[in-house]
């Protein structure tokens, strides 16, 4: 029974992968993650310099007693990209033994500054890169460090294509493009990236939902400290978190993959073994997961791969690769499936 994979041409001994978030913004926590099990672990988007990021609080549970909605407001708080890249290249040998691959995760306010960190993580040793071209807490409300980082390179075809094709041109390893819901609905958009700057593979977050809690002690609502900046400086709001969103999850990676031959990899909501078994059959790659390692501790990683083996010898499965996809024969083309939001069949 194989749950090896390939990715846009780099091999996984699992398609289980860590994603960017706090648990990857230190050495000792890269170092960490490389021993739980995944096939690779995504390392915290880095920037040219350390940055703060949104104002406190920044990651906290909406629902703390159930703890499936999670705040994640942190606007790309990390310490910079010598801290991290430092980090890969000191646990290099340890990935290998491990057969855990590092992604190395960048943002930044230039191409320039863009290729230089993608360059020094492949240097370092890892074996991909991913541009995070999704963050939305970000903007120049924090100041002029945030003004063009992560989701600005997708608000124009032109600017994203070029971003795209100089750092693929610049690297001899896979490039990844984390890119966020909305820009990928818009079939034109991907339409072009596939066409004139296609990615080895597209991350995207399956869903989102808006959320409302209420301090009852002050009768005050509950926002992140990006939120309340924003109020502050008198700018739209729209409440965010991630939350259960596992249903949609799904559904968009069978969408996409019926548009596109660029491999996926599906986040949100994805908390079993057998949903990634779901993530598989609707056309992904491989999937990311992060909200569940928050919940429930380093050993998430592993309760699911062990689901997932399980689910597999349950079900006379051997090989993920051979039930890639398999729900999409079911399903007519677009538009005739469709998703909320799609754009670009009129």
């Amino acid at each position: 029974m194989s749950t090896s994979v390939n990715l846009g041409g780099l091999e996984l001994k699992n398609p289980l992968i860590l994603g960017s978030a706090g648990y990857t913004s230190s050495r000792a926590g890269i170092k960490n993650q490389l021993t739980r099990g995944y096939g690779a672990v995504v390392t915290k988007t880095v920037t040219p310099k350390a940055l703060e990021g949104a104002p406190s609080p920044r990651v906290f549970w909406y629902d703390p007693q159930e703890r499936r909605l999670l705040s994640g407001a942190e606007a790309l708080r990390n310490p910079g990209a010598d801290v991290i890249i430092d980090a890969v290249r000191e646990f290099a040998d340890l990935a290998k033994s491990e057969d855990c691959k590092i992604i190395g995760s960048c943002t930044a306010n230039t191409k320039e500054e863009i290729i230089d960190i993608c360059q020094r993580f492949e240097d370092a040793g890892a074996s991909a890169v991913e541009l995070n071209l999704v963050c939305p807490a970000t903007g120049p409300h924090l100041g002029p460090d945030y003004a063009h980082l992560a989701k600005w390179w997708v608000t124009d075809y032109d600017r994203a294509a070029d971003l795209l094709n100089s750092v693929k041109a610049s690297i001899n390893v896979p490039l990844f493009a984390k890119i966020n819901l909305e820009v990928l609905l818009d079939r034109r958009f991907m339409a072009m990236l596939d066409e004139k700057a296609r990615p080895d593979a597209y991350s995207f977050v399956g869903g989102r939902m808006p959320n409302l809690t209420i301090d009852i002690a002050t009768g005050k609502p509950v926002f992140p400290g990006n939120l309340n900046l924003r109020m502050e400086k008198e700018m739209p709001i729209s409440p965010m978190c991630t939350g259960p969103v596992k249903p949609s999850t799904i559904l968009h990676t069978a969408y996409f993959a019926k548009l596109t031959s660029t491999p996926l990899v599906c986040a949100g909501g994805l908390s079993k073994g057998t949903d990634v078994l779901e993530a598989i059959m609707a056309g992904a790659s491989a999937v990311q997961v992060s909200t569940v390692v928050y919940r429930e501790g380093n050993e998430a990683g592993r309760r699911m791969l062990a689901e997932l083996n399980q689910a597999m010898e349950q079900y006379g499965y051997n090989d993920l690769e051979a039930i890639r996809g398999t729900v999409l024969s079911s399903l007519p083309e677009p538009p005739l499936f469709t998703v909320p939001g799609a754009k670009g069949f009129d």
